[in-house]
């Protein structure tokens, strides 16, 4: 029931979002929006189904339909549709790893970098770990202190393997074991809009931030026009 429940909603991502990412083709020039890199060193209330008090049903290709509650690290519970409100910066990682993920939380940390303090705040910027056995919530609270990640505005989530496979599909983002506590996986960091649209994917590493910054601020921006008229 659950697999079908997730091919549904991704056709109808595949409908409503493929055709708006293809229009903004210039922000991942020449990559392969599917490029896995290669083996590297290892390692509130519940809201159902999107819709919280207040607000319009969320569209089906919305992120937020996925179901289920993930813990959030150093504890707690989230469910994601509870992320609704704001714009979200979105990286799928594992925290053991030694090469690539590192240069992509730091590209996140230049996304936050380049935002005023007051842009900051109306953003949130979620981490999500594929290698749920070993990043359990208190590891990803280690690896977040390690990395600096502001507590205000990160968010570390820890699901069970189903989720993250699903969330990790309509992300489009593919992972892999290789070795021994190591993963090849998409190197790929997703902004979605205040209702879990994808907005938009940045593939690729150390890419030139103001294109990030750009995209996120442009979100903001609607998040903005769309609390003024109510919608």
């Amino acid at each position: 029931m659950r697999s079908r429940r997730l091919a549904v909603f991704l056709v109808g991502v595949a409908v409503t979002v493929l055709p708006a990412l293809a229009s903004r083709a210039d922000e991942k020039p020449g990559h392969d929006p599917h490029a896995d890199h290669g083996a590297h060193d290892s390692h509130a209330g519940h809201a159902s189904h999107g819709d919280l008090p207040g607000t319009a049903p969320l569209a089906s290709e919305s992120v937020y339909q996925l179901e289920g509650r993930w813990k959030r690290a150093p504890e707690g519970e989230i469910a994601l549709a509870e992320l609704r409100g704001k714009p979200v910066v979105m990286l799928l990682f594992y925290g053991t790893c030694q090469a690539v993920c590192p240069i992509l939380v730091r590209d996140v940390q230049r996304i936050e970098e380049g935002l005023s303090p007051a842009e900051r705040e109306r953003v949130r910027f979620v981490l999500v770990s594929f290698d749920p056995q070993v990043d359990t919530p208190a590891a990803l609270a280690a690896y977040a202190k390690k990395q600096g990640l502001s507590a205000d505005r990160f968010i570390l989530l820890h699901g069970d393997p189903g989720q993250v496979r699903e969330l990790a599909a309509v992300l489009g983002v593919r992972y892999r074991p290789v070795a021994e506590g190591q993963y090849s996986h998409t190197q790929r960091i997703s902004v979605l809009d205040r209702d879990g649209k994808v907005a938009a994917h940045f593939d690729g590493l150390e890419r030139p931030v103001s294109g990030m910054v750009d995209r996120v601020r442009e979100e903001i921006g609607n998040t903005g026009a769309a609390a003024k008229t109510g919608s």
